[in-house]
């Protein structure tokens, strides 16, 4: 690795230890409980991140006590089995650096560490915040976003966020209607929402392989899904656009079901 691919992997992750204790819980849809943390510590969310993500780590069961990794001579983050079944990663879904407050969308679900926490969560209770990070930049690719309802906060962060001038076409299929939210309408923005439908499985690929993003010279595709849904989508998306290099294409498993986080492969 040369001194420049370091620099830009250093870049994109950021360590910091902190405690962060709940301000605020919501339940903002049926799918979706929102929770607002302030941290101890100051925390740098890079504005040209794409889909940020946070590595929260929750109190150890047994004892309710939060122990955070060792970093090894490289920095980077040491987890032993113990630790690593309390880590999870969750996406930004907004950031304040002034007041250095997080607010983190948690999907709920009736198993699952970081849904189950959430669903208890009460003001004043605390978790960890190992680190902050992305895998991708803005660029001047044409973004191209694939989710399913684990998605939507990374999605809508993202649009949110998106630089002026730059293009974006969002592709979202959620659980309920109501899961469905507002985001920035303007020329450079197309969102497609799509409602679960046992009807109809392949909709979310259908709608991505049929859109027309013909003109678009530099295409990035995003996606964060689960797996099942996740390998077509890729499939579909490699298949059509064969002259894009493989770093193009970005298609996270973001859950698998009946599996826990680090139980199965994110990427494949």
């Amino acid at each position: 690795m040369d001194e420049k691919t370091k620099k830009n992997e250093a870049n994109k992750k950021v360590i910091v230890n902190a405690l962060l204790t709940v301000l605020k819980v919501e339940k903002i849809s049926p799918s979706f409980i929102r929770v607002q943390f302030s941290s101890n510590k100051p925390v740098n969310i890079d504005p040209l991140w794409v889909c940020p993500y946070l590595k929260l780590l929750f109190p150890d069961p047994s004892t309710g006590l939060i122990i955070f990794p060792k970093l090894d001579d490289n920095n980077k983050i040491v987890l032993d089995d113990k630790l690593r079944v309390l880590v999870r990663n969750y996406s930004v879904r907004e950031f304040d650096s002034v007041t250095n407050q997080f607010f983190v969308d948690f999907t709920i679900h009736d198993t699952g560490l970081a849904s189950v926490w959430s669903q208890k969560a009460k003001v004043g209770d605390q978790i960890g915040l190992i680190g902050a990070a992305s895998k991708l930049y803005f660029t001047n690719d044409c973004l191209v976003l694939i989710g399913d309802i684990s998605a939507v906060p990374a999605i809508c962060y993202t649009l949110e966020h998106l630089p002026k001038k730059h293009k974006a076409f969002a592709f979202i299929q959620v659980n309920h209607k109501s899961d469905m939210v507002s985001l920035p309408d303007n020329k450079n923005i197309a969102v497609n929402w799509f409602v679960q439908n046992s009807d109809n499985p392949h909709q979310l690929v259908d709608a991505v392989i049929n859109a027309d993003l013909s003109g678009k010279n530099k295409l990035l595709f995003w996606g964060g899904m689960e797996r099942s849904l996740a390998q077509p989508v890729r499939h579909a998306i490699k298949g059509k656009y064969t002259h894009l290099s493989p770093d193009a294409f970005q298609i996270t498993n973001y859950w698998r079901k009946g599996f826990a986080e680090g139980q199965f492969k994110h990427r494949e």
